[in-house]
């Protein structure tokens, strides 16, 4: 049934003016979840014919100025924002990305494009480039437009689009500055209309880091800047590889079996380096750390991933049945660990992450505001895929459509704090948004023929306000 569900997808009217190869997306993609959004209004409402829906063109154009960096092949020299705008896109970058996705080591790259690096190393250069165009997102500076257009589509182009091209073949091994690139050019195409791209990039920073070992635990080596960068790196394209790969339906670029590197170190960017050795990398004893925040969204990812994996692998019986023993219940038992592990995961927030939504606004009120964003996310994600379709029961003894329109409606209170505290996420950490509109349209539609239908209106208002916020954030 779920692979011809799958199949089906083919069917969904989306009227697209100019030919481009077909992409794949598999079962647990959301466009999968949107078709049986769909069944379940059609069971509701009747067999009405399916509206054409035109692609809007801002989202799905190659713009011209775009097309440009697919015929870029060789290195050029780097054009750099003037000085004043430069130093405020670094700072914009550090405040509105960094908290939330340490990439970066604040001191050591503040010193680095200080001394000039970004003129001598293309390398560097080529990260700094990229971290203005994500920072442009985040500027109501011109300068950061394409010449001549005048789009919120185009924030970031100008930067961008002279390092677009990631070397994939080179005779020299990877270096962090290209393992770095892979993270930022993902994360920037993740808010244009080329990011399908994005899981190339993905599977291509893996790839560099496995070329040089990082994605295993080295015994008796010491911790450094550098080492300590490339473990940030990779822990950062995990993340991107479990999201994209369930937003997309597709198999990941490395699973929980590929790598024993440790999580990055709890310890904040000013406690890294010491004059005394032995103090160096130490959070100060009473201070929370802000890393906190990556470590335990990580953890919440590779329970996601985990639960991708056995609930939608082709052959998921043949790979976890040593795990889960295999019979008629097995779906039933690997929600039931999965489950398990989120209550576990809760357990272990840190007090300053905790949620409470009257909190003082502050960088950690953010961060937990994030953090539970992805763990309701994380409840849609295992149960969506046991929502009952039309002239179906449930495969589960859970209540999976009230479990999944529980956590969305979670979402939506969270999304009410953000924005009354004027939070302006990045791109990647939006999907929770519009998967919370999604199941509560299948909630509101599924009711409408209950037994004993209840009130709505309250789920519509909540419906209407993800997909406001979904609006708003296409403009980044």
């Amino acid at each position: 049934m779920d692979d011809v569900l799958a199949t089906s997808v083919q069917g969904f009217t989306l009227n697209n003016k100019t030919e481009s190869p077909r992409r794949h997306f598999g079962k647990s993609s959301n466009l999968v979840l949107m078709r049986t959004a769909v069944d379940i209004k059609k069971e509701v409402m009747g067999d009405q014919p399916m509206q054409v829906v035109d692609r809007r063109p801002e989202f799905w154009t190659v713009y011209p100025w775009q097309r440009q960096i697919l015929r870029l092949d060789q290195q050029r020299p780097l054009r750099f924002p003037p000085d004043d705008l430069l130093w405020s896109l670094i700072d914009l970058y550090f405040v509105h990305v960094h908290p939330y996705l340490p990439l970066l080591h604040r001191p050591t790259f503040i010193t680095a494009l200080s001394d000039h690096l970004h003129i001598q190393d293309y390398g560097f250069g080529s990260v700094v480039l990229c971290v203005c165009a994500i920072a442009s997102q985040f500027s109501k500076d011109p300068r950061n437009y394409v010449e001549g257009v005048n789009t919120e589509n185009s924030l970031g182009w100008t930067w961008y689009q002279q390092v677009s091209q990631v070397q994939a073949v080179d005779v020299e091994p990877p270096t962090l500055y290209q393992l770095q690139h892979c993270c930022l050019s993902a994360l920037y195409l993740k808010g244009t209309s080329m990011f399908h791209s994005t899981w190339g990039v993905i599977g291509l920073g893996i790839r560099f880091a496995q070329e040089m070992g990082v994605h295993r635990k080295q015994k008796g080596q010491a911790r450094t800047v550098q080492t300590e960068l490339w473990r940030r790196a990779f822990w950062v394209l995990l993340g991107f590889d479990v999201l994209v790969s369930i937003n997309f339906g597709r198999p990941r670029a490395t699973t929980d079996d590929d790598f024993d590197l440790e999580p990055p170190i709890e310890c904040d960017d000013d406690y890294w380096e010491n004059e005394d050795p032995s103090r160096a990398f130490i959070q100060p004893s009473g201070v929370p750390s802000t890393m906190s925040f990556f470590i335990c969204y990580s953890k919440l990812l590779e329970i996601a991933g985990l639960g991708h994996r056995m609930l939608f692998s082709a052959r998921k019986l043949q790979i976890w049945k040593k795990v889960v023993p295999s019979g008629p219940h097995w779906d039933h038992k690997v929600v039931t660990e999965l489950n398990s592990a989120l209550n576990q995961w809760m357990s272990c927030i840190p007090e300053h992450l905790k949620w409470d939504p009257n909190r003082e606004d502050g960088l950690f009120h953010r961060q937990s505001c994030i953090l539970y964003c992805f763990y309701y996310w994380t409840q849609i994600q295992i149960h969506k895929q046991f929502i009952p379709r039309s002239n179906e029961t449930s495969m589960l003894k859970f209540p999976s459509l009230a479990i999944c329109a529980n956590a969305g409606r979670s979402v939506v209170r969270i999304l009410e704090v953000i924005e009354r505290i004027d939070f302006e996420i990045l791109p990647n950490f939006t999907s929770p948004v519009y998967v919370a509109a999604i199941v509560l349209l299948m909630s509101i539609w599924r009711n409408k023929y209950s037994i004993v239908p209840q009130d709505t209106s309250k789920d519509m208002d909540d419906v209407r306000h993800s997909l406001k916020a979904t609006a708003r954030y296409e403009k980044k």
